[in-house]
């Protein structure tokens, strides 16, 4: 994923068009902001939409209020997008039926999901809507949360409780995305990623006995508090809770997940974060490698590239010329 950090917001009416072409000038727009979809139209004589599009901390964000319509991403659809991206629906009012993944959920008012963009999906508008998507590149997302595909599909409510603070929270960041100043868009977005998988945590019903899974988040924890141990990987964890490496290996494996690229992910993802921060904008970029773990600074250079599409010298020269 290649971070577009200079891509202003933009703001799309269907007003200003003729009501014959309001659809279809309403069909590029979303595929421009969206993704590819092929959508049909429930209301030909015209079609009334607005959209506002900003790109902040490396992820997208559309609002969307739109008239009634259907439509799917087909697996044409899928090859002529850029990217692999998780969108995150949310719905401030209206109705949506969504058919994602084996599972079809009607998606209400204060209510979100989780889609796959390399995965069909069909929707069905069953009001006038107002909706939130952001579009979050996957790896970044797997980073964040590993365990991500285990919530494809499902419908969450969002009336009490964590998921009531998450929904404020994601309505919020859509109301007011275009105050937020781009230099802080990086620290709102990771603040919103970590409400969101929080919130996806919590509603996590995958059986495990209670022994299991105390060990399981107690070597998460460890692993979060030693990333800056350059001997941290599978041997000294198992080594720290009196397990094997194999029993290690299988307890991860359990929750689709691999500790080594746990590690790795978590590591660079802090790197990631502390290159973009406003009091480090001048912290050598070895020192930061060093400080959370890395112990080569070429080698540093190269996975961050590959997992972030630019050197960490390109993001940070992106993030602070805007």
């Amino acid at each position: 994923m290649k971070f577009e950090v200079s891509e202003p917001w933009l703001e799309w009416n269907s007003s200003v068009y003729n009501p014959r072409d309001q659809f279809d000038a309403y069909c590029s727009a979303l595929n421009d902001s969206h993704l590819k979809w092929s959508l049909n139209n429930t209301t030909p004589a015209h079609y009334l939409s607005k959209m506002r599009m900003r790109h902040l901390g490396g992820i997208r964000l559309v609002n969307c209020n739109c008239e009634p319509c259907f439509g799917a991403r087909t697996a044409s659809d899928i090859r002529m997008s850029d990217g692999e991206y998780f969108g995150l629906l949310y719905i401030y009012e209206g109705a949506e039926i969504v058919s994602h993944e084996d599972k079809t959920v009607e998606m209400k008012s204060n209510s979100f999901m989780i889609w796959d963009s390399t995965k069909r999906i069909e929707f069905k508008l069953l009001s006038d809507i107002k909706k939130l998507t952001l579009l979050i590149p996957q790896d970044r997302m797997r980073a964040q949360f590993p365990q991500i595909d285990q919530h494809i599909g499902k419908c969450i409510g969002c009336g009490s409780g964590l998921n009531a603070v998450v929904a404020s929270h994601i309505a919020a960041l859509g109301g007011e995305m275009n105050a937020i100043r781009y230099g802080i868009g990086d620290s709102a977005i990771d603040l919103s990623l970590e409400l969101i998988t929080t919130c996806l945590q919590s509603t996590d019903t995958h059986p495990v006995s209670k022994a299991r899974q105390d060990l399981y988040d107690a070597t998460i924890r460890f692993i979060h508090e030693n990333l800056d141990h350059t001997e941290l990987g599978p041997t000294l964890i198992a080594k720290s809770f009196h397990i094997s490496t194999r029993y290690l290996h299988l307890l991860y494996a359990e929750n689709e997940m691999s500790v080594s690229n746990l590690i790795l992910n978590k590591r660079l993802e802090q790197c990631r974060r502390q290159l973009v921060h406003f009091g480090n904008a001048k912290d050598n970029i070895t020192n930061i490698a060093f400080q959370w773990g890395f112990n080569d600074s070429s080698h540093f250079s190269k996975v961050f590239k590959k997992k972030y599409g630019v050197t960490p010298k390109e993001y940070r020269e992106r993030h602070f010329a805007v």
